[in-house]
């Protein structure tokens, strides 16, 4: 009979392409993932996998066993699941991971929720970027992600994984007073700052490709002075008048009360905050109500509450 643990291996191996990522996400030492391999191979009587320069491909029948793997695992975390329902009481552990913003806003708030109505649930969060949070969710590493999706920017699908829209977060056009006072409040923002320097997120990131395609439309492409996934620094640059930045809401509490924001364009644009999780899980009752309480926490952010019509108008 086949190994569950040496299919899970394989399944990771498909997914992670190397010996070393696998290792590091199951928490195996790259040395017990190879022998995994390989014990799986001699169980099959077959070669699994095969070199693709640095990395490893599956054979054929490796890709044949591990299209099995992903239904029988699914099969085991829906087993699981079923089990859950049967029980009165939420419990267990759930892993959540999502990007800054969110991790210093709905998260926190959302676990005070469960610590008040469901002490016996476990939560182990984790802070990473849609990029690879998505993949890993696929993979189990996680129960729950929380990700975003700028305009024009899905993220890709995923088969068995659903998402479920929580937020749509205003994208704020921010800067200082000083430049500020400097531009014309009535007519494109954007276009007005093709001398300016700008904050922005990692090269190839999502939000990266949004204000660059912007900037674009308006003409020039931005002077980068500032690259940093922790939209936090973002806000530091712009609070010293080093640079202009897109930031959503969820990132602007606490601003400097020299932080000037508007929108983006005439329309206001949000990028949408998304919870993610796995098909086969979603009814287990420690999912449901890590994915309320994440829900409730999202609807009472100040952020959610802003419409188009308040949001046209520049702060005092």
């Amino acid at each position: 009979m086949l190994n569950i643990v040496r299919l899970r291996v394989l399944r990771e191996l498909y997914h992670r392409k190397t010996l070393s990522a696998v290792a590091e996400a199951l928490s195996y030492s790259t040395s017990a993932v190879s022998q995994q391999v390989r014990l799986l191979e001699k169980e099959v009587g077959v070669p699994l996998v095969e070199p693709a320069g640095r990395r490893l491909q599956l054979t054929p029948q490796g890709l044949i066993l591990v299209a099995h793997a992903e239904q029988i695992l699914d099969l085991l975390e829906r087993a699981e699941a079923d089990v859950s329902t049967s029980m009165e009481q939420p419990r267990g552990t759930v892993r959540i991971a999502a990007f800054q913003s969110a991790a210093l806003t709905i998260v926190p708030q959302a676990l005070e929720e469960l610590r008040r109505l469901h002490p016996q649930l476990t939560i182990e969060f984790e802070q990473g970027e849609p990029e690879t949070t998505l993949p890993a969710l696929a993979s189990s590493e996680y129960d729950l992600v929380i990700a975003e999706s700028y305009p024009g920017i899905p993220i890709p699908s995923t088969l068995g994984i659903t998402t479920t829209t929580i937020l749509e977060d205003p994208l704020w056009l921010t800067m200082d007073a000083g430049l500020a006072e400097t531009l014309d409040p009535h007519k494109d923002m954007i276009s007005q700052l093709s001398d300016a320097k700008w904050a922005v997120e990692a090269a190839e990131s999502a939000p990266r490709t949004w204000v660059t395609n912007q900037c674009r439309k308006a003409g020039f492409d931005p002077q980068v002075v500032c690259a940093s996934e922790d939209v936090l620094v973002h806000l530091r640059f712009v609070e010293a008048g080093l640079a202009v930045a897109v930031l959503p809401g969820l990132a602007l509490a606490g601003a400097a009360p020299n932080v000037r924001k508007y929108p983006t364009a005439p329309g206001m644009q949000s990028r949408t905050i998304l919870l993610a999780g796995r098909d086969a899980s979603m009814k287990r009752p420690a999912i449901i109500a890590v994915s309320t309480a994440l829900q409730h926490a999202a609807k009472a952010y100040p952020s959610g509450l802003v419409t188009p019509e308040t949001s046209l108008h520049p702060p005092e």
